[in-house]
């Protein structure tokens, strides 16, 4: 019992950091496309290992087994979420100059003269 609390503590700190660093990252990342790639690794890691360490201090195992499938919903729908923003952008042509290598362009081409 004492292992599983030092665990669920830890990975809640762990948690925490990442989310810090997550707050940094975006705030000192210069374009939208690194700034969502810092918010999706930082949220999916950082609330992930918190909410693991929630299910390691859970009273009972329905609340564990709630708070785990809380975080595969967001292990599962976040990337998703970030990627279909990122498109959105690109496809507006915003920040579009700052890419130093941009293969997208070549396949959007291809599918409008399709």
């Amino acid at each position: 019992m004492f292992l599983l609390r030092i665990l669920g503590w830890g990975s809640i700190g762990l948690g925490v950091f990442f989310a810090m660093a997550m707050t940094v990252a975006i705030i000192r990342f210069p374009d939208a496309y690194t700034r969502m790639h810092a918010g999706t690794k930082g949220l999916t890691i950082g609330a992930g290992l918190i909410l693991m360490g929630s299910a390691l201090l859970a009273p009972d195992l329905s609340h564990a087994v709630r708070t785990i499938l809380v975080g595969l919903f967001l292990m599962a729908t976040n990337p998703l979420a970030t990627h279909a923003v990122a498109r959105a952008n690109y496809r507006t042509g915003r920040e579009r100059h700052r890419l130093v290598v941009d293969d997208y362009q070549d396949f959007l081409e291809k599918d409008k003269n399709a």
